[in-house]
């Protein structure tokens, strides 16, 4: 009897494992971080929007910004008006100018980047990406940020 118990228990632990093995991977899979501009970075002479087109951005995706401590940062705008003229007056969120920025995309829609010193907006350095809700098998998943 008693070893049947622990023949039941062992089952359900791996059981267990198992699931919680899947549910971990998938998370791991899913989140993808995107180095804006890749190996030129957050700089001057990126055509940024084409960059940025052709990927797919899911909720819990990052875009990471590597650039010349304050030489350039990184604003969210409320909308394409505002990228397109470079109103960069009242930003929903303006970085620092520390030479490394993440952007975590944590819910779905359109999100409007841009630099905001000097002249850097009308110099190019501004795109917007969309980003879909999650896959459905990770719906429930909570990401770590």
């Amino acid at each position: 009897m008693q070893q049947k118990a622990i023949k039941m228990a062992n089952k359900n632990l791996c059981i267990f494992i198992l699931i919680a093995t899947i549910v971990t991977q998938a998370t791991w899979v899913r989140a993808v971080e995107y180095t804006v501009g890749e190996c030129k970075g957050w700089n001057e002479g990126v055509d940024f929007q084409a960059w940025a087109d052709g990927k797919q951005y899911f909720q819990g995706d990052r875009l990471i910004f590597n650039y010349e401590y304050g030489k350039h940062n990184v604003v969210l705008l409320a909308d394409q008006a505002s990228l397109d003229n470079c109103n960069l007056e009242k930003p929903l969120i303006s970085l620092a100018h520390c030479g490394r920025n993440v952007v975590n995309l944590r819910t779905p829609g359109r999100v409007y980047v841009s630099s905001a010193v000097g002249e850097d907006c009308k110099k190019g350095l501004k795109f917007w990406v969309d980003v879909k809700p999650c896959p459905a098998v990770l719906q429930g998943a909570h990401y770590i940020t």
